[in-house]
């Protein structure tokens, strides 16, 4: 027994030894590092996160129109769009606001509270348009604002920051 509380002694004292554990310059060092990475990557996720909310709003504008154009071309809907010569739908952060067509042919399509479709981008516009002309069996479509949904729906890209 005493031989065991030698040797266990013995070993206690050279464990104290190795076991320094780290000093504090180095996690300093190391929380200064990670001070800077977030730092310098924050704004960048942040930009790919609104680039998201933009593409989520083209994605929910093309459903739109499919919607749109899907429902009067169905022969099982000819008698409420006779007469139909066009509309228009706003999308806001609160959801939609549209003509009774409009809202029919979403509400085929699968979108039965106008909160299904809610205006994602906060940065580059706050609401969009959608306007609808229907003329002899064509369907024509403006995006606005021109200046920046429209452009984002013709061009594929937005400038997010300034």
């Amino acid at each position: 027994m005493i031989k065991f509380l030698r040797n266990y002694r013995n070993n206690a004292e050279e464990n104290q030894e190795d076991n320094k554990g780290f000093s504090l310059v180095e996690l300093i060092i190391v929380i200064a590092i990670m001070a800077i990475l977030v730092a310098v990557l924050a704004p960048q996720f942040l930009q790919y996160v609104e680039r998201s909310r933009n593409s989520t709003d083209a994605s929910n504008a093309t459903s739109i129109v499919s919607a749109v154009q899907t429902y009067l071309a169905d022969p099982a809907y000819t008698d409420k769009v006779a007469g139909y010569n066009g509309g228009t739908i706003t999308v806001k952060s609160t959801g939609f606001e549209a003509d009774d067509t409009i809202k029919e042919a979403l509400k085929v399509a699968g979108y039965d509270d106008p909160a299904d479709i809610k205006c994602k981008s906060t940065s580059a516009w706050e609401s969009y348009t959608i306007e609808f002309k229907y003329e002899k069996g064509s369907l024509n479509v403006t995006y606005g604002p021109a200046d920046t949904f429209g452009a984002y729906m013709q061009n594929g890209a937005v400038k997010t920051t300034e």
